[in-house]
Formats: structure tokens, sequence, C-alpha cells
């Protein structure tokens, strides 16, 4: 499996969270959070989740970030001090099933739980089983949003969709992640009903990078997250992912530092990534919703 040093997971942080921002404003948005008093988002990373969560939700609300990593906790803290909802917040260093555990065994406490880029296999030995574990989190009436990048669905090299194919099998092997069955994200729904929510739905919120110019975010993204990622993965696994001699200088022709072909240079280069988040409710009782 691939390896960030500190250094790299700093930028990787901090380059995803400028560029989803948006979007994760607008999928919190659908939690409808200015009704909820007491939220969760777990595996906080950076803090774009909770900031965002802290600022729907209103100064009424508290939103705790959970992470296992205390540095990472800094940086989510230092993001809502700079965002100025810091009082709205705190944080915990923990295993999320922890968390969600002791809100489980209390009869369910929260009243929304965020889970960004968070429940799939990388991070959890059995999603499933997680989501259970977050529904119980819930008190009745309580709200999930399974939100998650979509980075495998993306569009990154316009006009080389063989080759972006080939680049995204090498980063799954590289990683260790299930190419497709039941343990993939894109299984959120099955995951939710699975767990006895209900009115559950699929949003797909798409973060549009175009012209590169014009938005500050996208090159940081692109050159400091996705295109080290791709080429580490092309270099490790590309072989294993069917990927030919050509194939592997190509890709290091688009998207090498230095290149004089780089596809980041090209006008015209866009970049979709098509992100989903599925939201659930837990039954205001146990006979169900009365809506």
């Amino acid at each position: 499996m691939a390896e960030i040093d500190e250094n790299r997971l700093v930028t990787y942080l901090l380059n995803n969270r400028a560029f989803f921002a948006p979007v994760v404003e607008r999928a919190v948005a659908l939690l409808d959070p200015g009704k909820r008093g007491n939220l969760v988002d777990i595996g906080t990373g950076a803090g774009g989740g909770l900031v965002a969560l802290a600022r729907a939700a209103g100064p009424g609300a508290r939103v705790l970030g959970v992470d296992r990593e205390p540095m990472v906790l800094e940086m989510a803290l230092r993001h809502a001090e700079e965002e100025g909802v810091r009082e709205r917040v705190s944080t915990r260093a923990a295993d999320l099933l922890e968390v969600l555990d002791e809100a489980a065994d209390a009869g369910g406490t929260f009243d929304a739980i965020w889970a960004g880029d968070v429940i799939w296999p990388g991070n959890v030995a059995d999603p499933a089983a997680t989501v259970v574990r977050m529904a119980e989190a819930l008190r009745p009436g309580g709200v999930i949003g399974l939100f998650n990048t979509n980075y495998y669905q993306s569009m990154f090299l316009p006009g080389h969709s063989r080759l972006e194919r080939l680049l995204r099998t090498a980063s799954e092997l590289n990683w260790g992640l299930p190419h497709e069955g039941p343990e993939h994200y894109e299984r959120y729904p099955h995951w939710a009903l699975a767990a006895g929510l209900e009115d559950v739905r699929v949003h797909v919120l798409p973060r549009v990078g175009f012209p590169v110019g014009d938005d500050p975010t996208v090159r940081p993204y692109l050159e400091g997250v996705v295109w080290p990622e791709l080429l580490a993965a092309a270099e490790a696994r590309g072989t294993d992912a069917g990927m030919s001699g050509k194939d592997l200088a190509r890709a290091r022709e688009l998207l090498a530092p230095g290149s004089p072909n780089r596809i980041l240079d090209e006008p015209g280069y866009h970049v979709v990534q098509p992100t989903l988040l599925v939201t659930a409710r837990r039954p205001d009782s146990a006979g169900g919703s009365e809506g």
C-alpha cells in the first residue's frame, strides 16, 4: 500500500480542502444543519467539513471534529479560527468507531453525522457495518451525510480516457482498494438502506475547474495532489494495471513537472469531479417516521 509522509500529507490536505470547499458548503447545506444542535464530523482531516458545518449550523450549535491524528486536528482548529467559527467547534483525537459506539450506547446523541472521504475500505475494515454504527449513533430524526470526492470517476485527462482508466487502476492497486464489489464507496445508498435509515437520497455535486487561470485552487490541487499520486501509482503498479512502456512514457509527458507537453498547460484544459453525497435519516421512532 502507498504511504504519504507528513509534508506530503499536509500538502494534500490543504490543497484538497481548498479545491473542494465550494462543493462541501453545498453538500453540508443538504443536511439542513441550521436545525441541528449536536453535530459531528468523523475523519475531519484539515477541517473543511468541520468549518462548513459550524458556519451553516449557526451560533447555538456545537460541532465535534474527530480524527486519529492530533496534527491534523490542529490544522482543523486553525482553519476554524481563521474562518471565525472556533467557538462553535471542538476536536477529539480518537478512532471514529470509538466515538460512534459511545453515542450508540447512549441511545443516539448526534443530530447530524458528516463523513467526508472516510467510509471506504481504505479507512474502515467493514464500511457497511460502520454505517450501521453511524445510524445507531444518531438521535431519532437525525441525519447522516456520506460524502466522497469520487476521485476514481473524475476527468483529469480530457481526451485521454484510455490512459486515464489505466492510471486509475494503477492507483487503486497502489492503495489496495477494491475496483468493485460490496465494499466499494459507490455502495453508500445500499449501506444506508441496510442500516435501517430512511429518506435515502443520492446527490451528485460537480466540481469543475475551468478556466484553470480563473480558479486559484485548481493548479495547486492538480500539481500537489493528483499528478504526484497518479505518477507514483503508474511507476509502482502501472505494469500490473496493464500499462505498457509507451503508456508510462505518455503519462510522464502529460503529467510530469517541466514537461513541454503537460496537459495542464493546454488551452481548454478542464477538470471535472462528480462528487457524491448520500443523505439519509434515522426514523423518528421504532415504527418509522410520521411523515
